[in-house]
């Protein structure tokens, strides 16, 4: 595997317009749309990378680095889910922890990467106004990236893997408290243990200072532990989301 002794400081800004279509959570039967302009910014140096997140490199080796993993849980309101309908909304929720990630071959900064990504990451609820820590999400993945050439071309991501949560993030989207049963919704408390399969697919497209993008996510519950939930109204989840982004700023 080759050395990577290019860590030069290169930058872009931009902006621009995407759509998404959400599922509520993981395992609701349904969905909202959004259309929102986002903004474009991309860093790489030797310990930090900002692009789809804020990465800091830790440590880092031709074989195995630590850095940042992120993800994220929009707000549900619970009068637009039939089935929590009288339960309590659900706030936004950071998930954010270090990932120990082993390279196969490839490299970081080369053509082509294959690599195994460990994320650990813990899950605050936040309304903005106040947080909750809710618990632990572990999310061990293989991961295949193809990068474009010379800032041109198409460039792609494909991964996959399994998630493993604590009992108390499973409660927070799953649980039913005796408060809360009626007659088509029992009680139901969560255990520790496998959240579902998951497989992520994104590819990019840039032509000169214009990137088109796609994004989608799909999870599977199938032998979940919070399966039996009756918030769960589906096994499967799909997350879609289309872009576009004009870089208007670079580096030389």
């Amino acid at each position: 595997m080759a050395q990577e002794h290019d860590h030069k400081l290169e930058w872009e800004l931009g902006g621009g317009v995407a759509g998404f279509d959400v599922p509520l959570y993981v395992g609701s039967a349904q969905s909202k749309q959004y259309l929102l302009p986002v903004p474009y910014a991309k860093l790489t140096s030797r310990y930090l990378e900002v692009d789809d997140g804020i990465r800091g490199i830790f440590f880092t080796s031709p074989y195995v680095r630590l850095d940042i993993s992120a993800d994220i849980g929009v707000p549900v309101s619970s009068d637009d889910s039939e089935v929590r309908r009288g339960m309590p909304n659900l706030d936004a929720v950071l998930q954010l922890g270090p990932s120990l990630k082993i390279t196969f071959s490839g490299s970081r900064r080369g053509k082509n990467e294959l690599r195994l990504e460990l994320p650990v990451r813990t899950a605050i609820a936040t309304d903005i106004k106040s947080t909750e820590n809710i618990g632990w999400v572990f999310e061990p993945r293989f991961v295949y990236e193809q990068r474009r050439k010379n800032k041109q071309g198409l460039s792609y991501l494909a991964a996959f893997g399994l998630q493993y949560s604590t009992s108390d993030y499973h409660a927070y989207y799953y649980d039913v408290e005796p408060q809360f049963v009626t007659s088509e919704r029992v009680f139901f408390e969560s255990d520790k243990g496998y959240s579902g399969l998951l497989t992520d697919l994104s590819a990019a497209w840039r032509q000169g200072e214009i990137i088109y993008w796609v994004f989608l996510r799909y999870r599977n519950l199938n032998g979940a532990v919070f399966e039996n939930s009756p918030l769960v109204e589906q096994s499967d989840y799909l997350l879609a989301g289309a872009g576009v982004t004009w870089v208007f700023a670079q580096s030389l």
